[in-house]
């Protein structure tokens, strides 16, 4: 098998273009892991094989997980920066205490 080559190689490359930086400390590394895990399954260990195979699988998560969470971070601060700005404004903007009067 590839060993999650393919995988890694596709994450590794969004990453990239989405501008994913911080997620490449996870999927270079899955890459390397995938390449040793097929140089060992040709070798004919298949233990180590299988072994290097399953970590570079669980970094690929990671980086999704990571990746997912900067995007919630982003979406939520700005929204956060906003409505704390709002509670801040004084009550008297929303607020009249004085009667309108019409003028002619």
């Amino acid at each position: 098998g590839d060993h999650y080559m393919i995988l890694s190689c596709v994450m590794t490359l969004l990453c990239l273009i989405c501008g994913g930086w911080m997620s490449l400390l996870c999927t270079l590394p899955a890459c390397v892991l995938a390449l040793v895990a097929q140089n060992d399954d040709a070798a004919g260990n298949t233990a180590a094989a299988k072994t290097k195979g399953h970590i570079a699988l669980a970094l690929n998560i990671f980086a999704v997980l990571f990746h997912l969470v900067i995007i919630i971070i982003a979406i939520v601060t700005p929204i956060a920066v906003v409505i704390d700005g709002l509670r801040k404004l004084p009550i008297q903007l929303f607020t009249s205490h004085k009667p309108m009067q019409l003028q002619l």
